[in-house]
């Protein structure tokens, strides 16, 4: 069986270059190699399948294996752990944790992502802390991936004058991100929220489950468009999770979210493995090949209508525990005033 490393120089060629490897083959020997290197991992894919005979025979790991702290999900050894982010949550919550040997997966994916699927190459502004402040957090580190400028101090402030700065000296687009709860914190600043320059766009991610407030999406990105100037058809929803290496996206109010080549999706129906029938709702499950180092095969908590080889996303299932980088955001923002000029 290859190393961890030939394994994993195979998906990053495979990232660069679809035709330099075959999906089906590459997330078959990545997972045979995962339950080799991962007991947890073994003991529940044996518990339910036979050897895979295609991808879609691949067992989803459910998101809540991540919390247990005394069995790992990790396909390599504990020391060689470099890098460790969080799932988000309450105090006294088990908040699960998703290990990486190194991120040279997770940043590829999402550097290849943003050109492959065509997305705006411009400055990033964005509405949370750095990743020095929040070492944790997946999405900060996916913000600071693609060049983000940090908005928010480590004690949890925005700095209003500095946003409105960089805006004013601006002399091009940019994009300006954050969680759809912070977006929703600057909106309360009222007429002192400062307009984006024009061609700019507006790149928001997470829910609302959990939080004290809630809005849909029309109505969500009519305010993005009255407060900061920006078009429907420029607003960006990114989706995935901590315990994903891939991100989906999809802009204005299309409800298709886009991935790449290297990561799959199936909607299955709860508490089973098969797929639902086209259009139907079901239980989203993601296959990412980016995930070498903890289980290639992740089963959400999100409900999704299945849309041929794709998905519409719904929402977090209403039996799960709300959680989500959303959610942390309104908490912390919740207990801090912005700082203004």
């Amino acid at each position: 069986m290859n190393t961890y490393t030939q394994i994993e120089s195979q998906i990053l060629s495979f990232i660069d270059n679809e035709k330099s490897g075959n999906f089906e083959e590459l997330i078959i020997q990545a997972h045979l190699f995962q339950k080799e290197n991962c007991q947890p991992l073994r003991n529940y894919c044996e518990s339910i399948y036979k050897e895979p005979r295609s991808w879609q025979d691949i067992p989803p790991l459910p998101t809540e294996a991540f919390k247990n702290s005394n069995k790992q999900i990790t396909s390599f050894s504990e020391k060689q752990i470099s890098s460790t982010f969080l799932t988000s949550g309450t105090t006294g919550e088990m908040r699960g944790s998703h290990h990486f040997c190194n991120l040279k997966l997770y940043e590829k994916s999402i550097r290849s992502a943003w050109i492959n699927l065509q997305l705006p190459n411009l400055p990033v502004i964005c509405l949370t802390q750095s990743p020095i402040a929040s070492p944790d957090s997946s999405l900060i580190r996916m913000f600071a991936t693609l060049g983000g400028k940090f908005l928010i101090n480590s004690s949890g402030h925005l700095d209003h004058s500095k946003l409105k700065l960089v805006i004013r000296k601006s002399n091009q687009p940019l994009i300006l991100a954050g969680t759809a709860l912070a977006f929703l914190h600057l909106f309360e600043l009222g007429k002192d929220v400062p307009k984006l320059p024009e061609n700019s766009w507006v790149m928001e991610t997470g829910g609302y489950k959990g939080s004290s407030r809630e809005i849909n999406k029309k109505d969500f990105y009519t305010m993005i468009n009255e407060n900061l100037n920006v078009p429907i058809n420029n607003i960006i929803n990114e989706y995935s999770m901590t315990e994903l290496s891939s991100q989906f996206y999809s802009i204005g109010m299309h409800d298709i979210h886009k991935g790449c080549h290297w990561v799959r999706t199936r909607v299955l129906k709860p508490g089973s493995h098969e797929e639902v029938l086209d259009q139907e709702i079901g239980l989203l499950s993601i296959y990412d090949l980016a995930n070498l180092g903890s289980s290639i095969s992740i089963m959400t908590t999100d409900l999704a209508k299945r849309k041929g080889n794709t998905f519409e996303l719904l929402g977090r299932d209403e039996k799960s525990t709300p959680r989500g980088c959303s959610r942390a955001a309104d908490e912390m923002l919740s207990k801090n005033k912005y700082e203004h000029e």
